[in-house]
């Protein structure tokens, strides 16, 4: 989208796993590494939950060493966690951050939800449009009184929030039809993974749907996409092939799959690291595999990828998985560079 600002850089992430694990080094990695990329010119840090660090907390100690670069979780998930619960800690990290907070939120995996939270995992379109129903009134400093299949919030509840409310911009995933048209409909921003641009037709089609129903220009709907990186560097491409094949194993991904020619490769890449073998699944998967559904290692391939997402419209954010163990920042670091060559 040329001349549109939303797309003219890349996005970081901070991805957790590469977070030194020992205590006095977690709040010095997450606040230094932010503090960096607002100093390189990035307009956003990311961060996720799964089954380890809390994002709001990441999300703190990001704006402790940062003032000017949004900050926002991607993602969190809504099953973990109440409407409600998520609406002040929105409100609690945008006042924080002087109004630099981007809510990201979406289902999560059953393995985390189900098997960690004991929570089960049903109906993930219908309970995130509930949760934006709740959120956006209680953000805004509202009474709420709401009667859904999910949440009962009773007697014109509101957050003692002590102002008029806050505007807090939120994305939700999307990487099938059902959660794009949602996004359309409700979201400012939509977050997907391993987006292939094979299907950026479909996913705009989708978008257009749901912002037709509520009277929105679909223009309004900020595309994102968490792409797999890594350095050129040791085991970097191992570890980055890695990562790609162990998303990729998961069914979430079959609708983005079905747009390219990798369908095949896929299915023996899955069979493979669902049978552990996970070294073979590894080297199964071609350099033009993991940049279909990722950015690659090799630094021209990812400033060209790079390139084509933002043409495209959509901002990748750089998933740095492909790095060495014991050099994870050094290597992420030269990913973030090469990021900055591709700013427009």
């Amino acid at each position: 989208m040329s001349g549109d600002p939303r797309y003219s850089k890349p996005d970081m992430y901070i991805v957790t796993p590469r977070v030194p694990r020992q205590p006095a080094g977690i709040p010095n990695y997450f606040t230094e590494m932010t503090r960096k990329a607002e100093e390189m010119g990035y307009d956003r840090a990311w961060n996720i939950e799964t089954n380890d660090r809390d994002a709001f907390a990441q999300a703190t100690l990001q704006m402790l060493g940062s003032s000017t670069i949004g900050v926002g979780t991607n993602i969190v998930s809504y099953f973990s966690r109440t409407p409600t619960l998520l609406a002040m800690g929105a409100f609690t990290l945008d006042e924080l951050s002087g109004g630099r907070f981007i809510l990201g939120i979406g289902p999560g995996g059953t393995q985390i939800i189900t098997h960690g939270h004991g929570i089960p995992f049903e109906k993930p379109v219908r309970r995130c449009r509930q949760t934006l129903e709740i959120i956006r009134p209680l953000l805004r400093g509202e009474r709420l009184t709401y009667e859904g299949p999910d949440f009962h919030i009773q007697r014109d509840f509101r957050l003692r929030l002590g102002v008029e409310g806050r505007t807090v911009p939120i994305y939700i995933s999307g990487i099938n039809p059902k959660m794009l048209q949602l996004a359309g409909e409700m979201a400012d921003g939509v977050i997907m993974t391993h987006f292939p641009l094979e299907a950026l037709e479909d996913v705009k089609k989708n978008i257009a749907i749901g912002a037709e129903r509520a009277g929105r220009d679909p223009s309004e709907v900020h595309l994102l996409s968490n792409q797999p990186v890594g350095a050129n560097r040791g085991d970097g491409p191992t570890n980055l092939r890695k990562a790609v094949c162990w998303h990729l194993a998961s069914e979430t991904f079959n609708w983005f799959v079905g747009h390219t020619e990798w369908g095949e490769l896929r299915e023996k890449v899955r069979n493979l690291w669902w049978e552990n073998r996970r070294e073979e699944a590894a080297a199964a998967a071609e350099d033009s595999f993991i940049e279909t559904f990722g950015l690659g290692y090799k630094d021209d391939v990812i400033q060209e990828r790079i390139t084509k997402y933002l043409e495209a419209g959509v901002v990748p954010v750089l998933d740095v998985h492909g790095v060495r163990k014991g050099h994870e920042e050094e290597d992420t670091m030269h990913v973030l560079k090469l990021g900055t060559e591709t700013f427009r």
